[in-house]
């Protein structure tokens, strides 16, 4: 066996422990040194430091302490495909350690790391090219489980699914697929959302080289991969980052810091050495997967301690998040990075020097809350409740807005979206096509989760497939036809996305009617205008008017209550008003509508 002595640039672990490095990954871990590798680890206060693995038959060996700077190295005749664990030994006490920089780990409830080939050619030039953050373009996400989008064995591969995800993203008109966290973590249950591995692709759903290869394809085919990621905090299992030297040296130091609402662990971002693990977490995905977005999760914890804004703002950790989103815009900036940010924290989606955290999107969550609570009022109840759907546009220019339908609101008991609609059973579905054509049509990028889009009855559940069989049911069918053409009609139209964050892009026509529960609204782009008129109650109105004047004709582009979506109206024809003429429509119970407007002599 070779035997080596083998340290780093000083400057290089020095600017880790400092917070400055982005590429922790490149010194941690099994690097590749010669015919082997050399292994690092970082754990300042631990006494010794053992490791072990198919390497050498499981026998532990000791590595040597560089005293210095409170890493441990040492040089093994290692390979790909090796499994290995740490032990580490602190105050008489030993505890097996999985590697923090693996890039692959073991098939919970396993947990030894393992040498993974890391290397694949990828073929997305094209699309990386022409990336952008999409603040004029069109940008409709589609949020997927990869373990249960489709599922049809105990495990699901990334690549099993790829061909068919395609297939139906293309043929939805989504222009984005956002993976729930697909690092590793050891309860299946917690979605990824309690990590223990945050370099390391996790084992259920394919290798390192099977994420590579999926988001290649996608990106051939001119879709965009957003990763949903978490750096608040990390699972509490022993072999992970819990106390990992004997100490707390991810934690807080602080007891009544260290734990979070969910029982796992927060990290603490006021030392040097943490801002860099994650930074260079976030920079190895987007750097090693192409991926074109990150989704961070739970910001408002970030922002403010456990999220509540009575304890006041975590300083630390918003100049960590100013720190992260300034490095992602200097090595990547043309990948978006998106806040799931329930607070009313200011200038979230600001740049850094201007004030702001840097981030480009910020999830709506009031938007999405009052929406949801507005339709899970009975119709004629609902004149009372007219402020959550007006409310949204008086603060909507303060940030840029997502707007988001995710796997929260259809977990736990929250029911599945068609199940949140009010009324009858033909109703809900009438319902839940005008919430839809509401969000597609509204200000902001859009996301909706694995199942809305077919208005499942199924609550999610991480166990099962989504219920693709209830296609065969017309009423669902037609439910999904109508948000196909939805989308197409979105993605198609700068109208509706161009102007999303400039005042010129929306109008308000109806707004106040709390009488009817009739909204109307132009939206607008220098090209193009459209009327979307929405009638949020079980009421007919055999004329119902509308403040637009001109010479104008008005061409229906879609309509929730076409009979080929399984419903009744036929295609109104043109609508031709003269110059002092007013728009008159017969409007149907619970009926949305789409209008392209063209002026005369354009």
């Amino acid at each position: 066996m070779e035997i080596r002595i083998h340290d780093i640039d000083k400057k290089k672990i020095q600017d880790y422990l400092d917070g400055k490095s982005t590429w922790g990954h490149k010194i941690f871990g099994p690097i590749k040194d010669g015919h082997g590798y050399t292994f690092r680890i970082y754990a300042p206060r631990a006494d010794r430091v053992f490791i072990k693995g198919d390497f050498n038959k499981w026998q532990e060996e000791e590595l040597t302490k560089n005293v210095e700077f409170g890493y441990f190295f040492k040089y093994i005749d290692a390979k790909i495909g090796d499994y290995y664990k740490y032990i580490i030994e602190s105050k008489g006490k030993r505890v097996e350690k999985t590697d923090p920089f693996a890039k692959e780990m073991d098939l919970p409830p396993a947990f030894a790391s393992r040498i993974t080939d890391e290397s694949y050619s990828f073929k997305d030039e094209l699309w990386l090219n022409k990336r952008s953050k999409n603040f004029d373009q069109p940008m409709n996400i589609y949020e997927i489980h990869v373990g249960s989008w489709k599922r049809y064995t105990s495990r699901v591969n990334f690549l099993d699914i790829v061909d068919s995800l395609i297939k139906y993203l293309k043929k939805m008109s989504y222009t984005h697929v956002e993976l729930m966290p697909v690092t590793e973590h050891p309860y299946y249950p917690s979605w990824g959302y309690q990590s223990t591995g945050f370099f390391s692709t996790s084992s259920r759903f394919g290798s390192l080289k099977d994420l590579k290869t999926f988001v290649d394809i996608l990106h051939q085919n001119d879709i965009g991969v957003i990763l949903d990621f978490v750096l608040v905090h990390y699972a509490a299992d022993d072999y992970s980052l819990k106390f990992f030297d004997g100490h707390d040296l991810y934690e807080s130091e602080y007891k009544d810091l260290q734990y979070s609402q969910w029982g796992s662990l927060n990290f603490d971002y006021s030392k040097g050495h943490v801002r860099s693990f994650m930074k260079s977490a976030i920079c190895f995905w987007l750097e090693e997967c192409h991926f074109d977005g990150i989704r961070m999760d739970a910001i408002s914890n970030m922002i403010f301690y456990d999220g509540n804004q009575n304890r006041g703002p975590n300083i630390e950790n918003i100049n960590f998040l100013k720190d992260l989103n300034s490095a992602i815009a200097k090595k990547f900036p043309t990948v978006m990075k998106i806040a799931e940010d329930s607070s009313s924290y200011p200038k979230v989606t600001y740049l850094v020097e201007d004030g702001g955290l840097g981030f480009d999107y910020k999830w709506d969550m009031g938007w999405m809350n009052d929406t949801i609570k507005y339709f899970e009022i009975d119709s004629i109840n609902r004149r009372s409740y007219q402020e959550k759907i007006n409310f949204s546009m008086f603060y909507f220019y303060k940030e840029r807005y997502l707007l988001p339908l995710s796997h929260d609101e259809v977990v736990h008991l929250k029911k599945p979206m068609i199940n949140k609609m009010n009324g009858s059973y033909e109703d809900r579905f009438k319902e839940l096509k005008v919430l839809n054509m509401y969000q597609l049509t509204h200000p902001g990028k859009k996301l909706n989760f694995m199942g809305n889009d077919i208005a499942t009855f199924d609550e999610w559940n991480e166990n099962e497939s989504i219920n693709w069989d209830i296609l065969k049911f017309p009423k669902h069918d037609d439910f999904n036809r109508f948000n196909k053409d939805l989308n197409n009609l979105y993605i198609n139209n700068e109208a509706f996305y161009k102007d999303d964050y400039r005042n010129e892009g929306f109008k308000w026509l109806v707004v106040d009617d709390k009488i009817n529960s009739v909204f109307a609204y132009e939206r607008r782009s220098e090209n193009q205008r459209f009327l979307v008129v929405l009638n949020m109650a079980n009421v007919y109105h055999k004329t119902y008017q509308f403040p637009i004047r001109g010479k104008i004709k008005l061409i229906e582009k879609i309509n929730s209550l076409d009979e080929k979506y399984g419903d009744y109206k036929k295609k109104r024809t043109d609508i031709i008003l003269e110059e002092e003429e007013v728009l008159r429509l017969e409007l149907w119970e619970y009926e949305a509508v789409v209008f392209e407007i063209i002026e005369y002599g354009r």
